[in-house]
């Protein structure tokens, strides 16, 4: 393919007749680096300096040289940009900033096909040189760059120390899951003790590990002036706001902006009459509150969540999630759980049929109510979003209801986390149906954190051969993490997260239906070319016992698991590469953190 490169890289060279194809550039020479980053944002861009760190914090750890950083003018008040010399370089680059720098080169593909990709895409453009090899890392928006950018350093990016280079294939790399949304529960054990430093240092590791929106459990945080028994209350035994730290409308403005610096969109979040926060809309009013709800652990429930029939609960909720996008008009939507975990209203209004095929009117009056809910928020805010979870108990085999949830889903506005395992939902063609039937919106959501990585490989793998919009993680610290590490805020940067979100992340853009696939990405990613035999199975391996030990007990089979890990890191491999070596310290922090706070159990 024929390229010609940007009018500010012309001192480089002739620009007709070059060959984008595999090339090989070199980052250092010992602690003297040899090749330059450039990109076309200020250090003040929070994205665009995490994608410039992306390239130049691995080669500084890992040989000591630090990769000069070129920021060539732009505007054309200013005149034409200074000449740059010659030499290895990575140019990071959006279309538009292409555009304006050459069209031509911007016309041309596989970086024309950029116009017309998903906005996390992105393209690397390799050129072989006589005066060195160039890589242009280029997509839509500033966040593909800056996916680009994560690709290359944790990828592509191997050596020696002494001589570390990047090596690069020309790639055009879209994800197959276009919405890849975490879910954040702040109500669990110390989670709603973060603080905004704390969540804004997680959100960094949310777009490493490809997030698209954030869906942040808000309600008991959010200061209700209308409503302010809802602030700051404990709910039954383990949810709780009590000690939040994000307690202010400042707070939750940096929040969301904190998110749309980095890419993300932010969804308000919330319960539909349940939980920290929702469950109080009425001060628990007679009549207010549910009948006969059991949750799905066999405990009457009733006094914990509104009646979504009663005209008091109805107007409560609607008032409540208004004047929070009112105060918050930042946000990109809503997350609305629909507290479907707590089984259905039995009053009589809920319990009466809705059609003659078994539906109730719970999950009519429910459906309702969001859509009252949406239709007096979009009458100030019309770009609101809403995301709401489907696929419980409840409705399992009421086809009226589903009907309902086909005829939303019409709505660009709309998306559906699938909650509850569910791949069909009833139809009233008389038999289940793929999610898709529904909605093309509807996005699978289960805790990756707490099973197998072969679980969340196959789940994400049928999820997009069934056709679904998304995959939804979850980021819940303080209660079923997968983890036994309670710090604030959360290592994102260890063992267990860091390999879970990654293979997340992996599976979406790329879904493999063999695990061994996925296996080699995680090879690559974490150690590097250099790898020993084996070094991939204990990893993963060494993932299952941090899962196992999460209560802080060893049990027999983890013990034997750990004794051969151990064995595994006892080689000192002093010739391995410094990847290879930074992905074997990553797991002999993982055991060392194991021994010193789990004890062994029978």
């Amino acid at each position: 393919m024929k390229l010609r490169w940007l009018p500010f890289l012309a001192a480089w060279g002739p620009i007709a007749g070059l060959q984008a194809e595999s090339v090989s550039i070199p980052l250092n020479e010992g602690d003297r680096p040899v090749c330059r980053i450039v990109t076309c944002t200020p250090p003040s861009d929070r994205l665009g300096e995490l994608a410039v760190r992306a390239l130049t914090e691995p080669v500084k750890r890992w040989s000591g040289a630090a990769l000069p950083v070129e920021r060539p003018a732009d505007d054309p008040n200013i005149g034409a940009p200074p000449p740059l010399t010659g030499g290895p370089t990575v140019v990071l680059a959006t279309l538009d900033e292409l555009g304006r720098l050459d069209p031509e080169a911007a016309a041309q593909e596989p970086a024309a096909r950029v116009e017309m990709l998903d906005e996390h895409a992105f393209v690397l453009l390799p050129v072989a040189r006589p005066d060195g090899p160039r890589l242009i890392i280029t997509g839509r928006t500033p966040r593909a760059v800056f996916n680009g950018a994560v690709y290359a350093g944790q990828t592509l990016i191997d050596g020696p120390a002494e001589g570390l280079s990047l090596m690069a294939e020309p790639l055009v790399r879209a994800p197959q899951l276009r919405l890849r949304p975490v879910y954040v529960l702040t109500i669990w054990g110390e989670e709603d003790e973060y603080g905004v430093e704390d969540w804004l240092k997680v959100f960094e590791a949310f777009a490493r590990d490809g997030v698209t929106d954030v869906y942040f459990w808000l309600s008991g945080h959010y200061p209700s002036k209308a409503f302010p028994r809802t602030f700051r209350l404990a709910d039954r035994d383990w949810d709780s706001t009590t000690d939040s730290r994000i307690h202010t409308l400042e707070d939750q403005r940096r929040l969301i902006e904190g998110a749309h610096a980095l890419g993300m969109r932010f969804h308000l979040g919330g319960g539909l009459g349940a939980w920290c926060g929702t469950f109080m809309l009425t001060d628990r009013a007679p009549g207010t509150m549910r009948q006969g709800s059991i949750d799905e652990s066999g405990q009457d429930v009733s006094a914990w969540a509104l009646c979504p029939a009663d005209d008091r609960a109805r107007e409560a909720l609607v008032a409540y999630y208004r004047e929070m996008f009112d105060s918050l008009p930042q946000a990109d939507g809503l997350y609305i759980e629909s507290a479907d975990e707590y089984g259905a209203c039995r009053c009589p209004r809920c319990a009466a049929p809705s059609d003659a095929a078994g539906g109730r009117m719970f999950g009519q009056y429910q459906l309702s109510l969001i859509r009252r809910m949406m239709h007096e928020i979009w009458q100030r805010h019309p770009h609101a979003r809403l995301c709401y979870t489907i696929g419980y108990g409840p409705h399992r085999s009421d086809a009226a209801y589903y009907e309902v949830v086909r005829q939303l889903g019409a709505d660009p506005r709309i998306e559906w986390m699938e909650a509850r395992g569910s791949w069909n939902f009833p139809a009233p063609v008389g038999r289940e149906l793929p999610a898709r039937w529904f909605s093309p919106r509807v996005l699978r959501w289960e805790y990756a954190d707490l099973r197998p990585l072969e679980t969340l490989v196959s789940g994400v793998w049928r999820a997009a051969e069934a056709g679904m919009a998304g995959t939804i993680s979850t980021f819940s610290p303080g209660f079923a993490s997968g983890s036994f590490y309670h710090d604030i805020p959360f290592p994102t940067d260890c063992l267990p997260y860091v390999l879970t979100q990654y293979v997340w992340r992996e599976s979406a853009w790329e879904p493999a239906e063999d695990v061994e696939a996925l296996r080699k990405r995680v090879e690559a990613r974490f150690f590097g070319r250099s790898a020993p035999p084996g070094a991939v199975e204990r990893l993963w391996e060494l993932r299952e016992v941090l899962r196992q030990t999460a209560d802080r007990k060893l049990r027999p089979d983890q013990i034997a698991s750990l004794s051969r890990i151990e064995a595994f890191l006892g080689d000192p491999r002093e010739s391995v590469w410094p990847k290879t070596r930074e992905g074997l310290q990553l797991m002999r922090r993982a055991v060392e953190d194991i021994r010193k706070v789990c004890v062994e159990s029978p």
